[in-house]
């Protein structure tokens, strides 16, 4: 059943991925599908419901503040709330306490990207808005995988 449901994690996350790097947007019908079938897995998997229901509300919460937080200094927008509700429907899929990982790994690949971009050559302007969800996609299929490996039998 694990393995089921990591292709269709996968295959939703890739898809989110290339929306959010073409338009700058991950739409919200693409979001309710992958928490709801994060809903739908964690029910099959036997996981507890609370956990999936706290991180969704968390992942959407955390990057929702983060925003208030840059637009009360910046006067704009940080990251849009596609974002938010990715992050949201991880929570679905991982539970709350997964959620700081996926945040970090998603961080950690967005900077080394922008990093590898400038040794490259190519210039990146302080106000150019740049896709997060590719690099929160990798973050949740990583932060999956791990969990999958970890409550693997032996």
């Amino acid at each position: 059943m694990t393995i089921l449901f990591t292709i269709v994690l996968f295959a939703l996350l890739a898809t989110a991925a290339v929306i959010d790097s073409r338009t700058m947007r991950i739409p919200n019908a693409l979001n309710a599908v992958i928490a709801g079938v994060g809903i739908g897995a964690t029910l099959s998997l036997d996981r507890p419901l609370i956990d999936a229901l706290l991180g969704m509300a968390l992942g959407y919460g955390l990057i929702y503040l983060a925003n208030a937080a840059y637009r009360a200094l910046r006067a704009r927008d940080g990251i849009g709330m596609g974002d938010a509700k990715l992050l949201g429907a991880a929570g679905a899929w991982l539970g709350w306490a997964a959620l700081p990982f996926v945040v970090l790994i998603a961080s950690t690949g967005a900077i080394i990207w922008l990093l590898a971009r400038r040794v490259m050559g190519h210039r990146i302007e302080g106000a150019q808005a740049l896709p997060f969800g590719p690099a929160l996609c990798a973050g949740i299929m990583v932060v999956w995988l791990v969990q999958a490996v970890a409550v693997a039998p032996a």
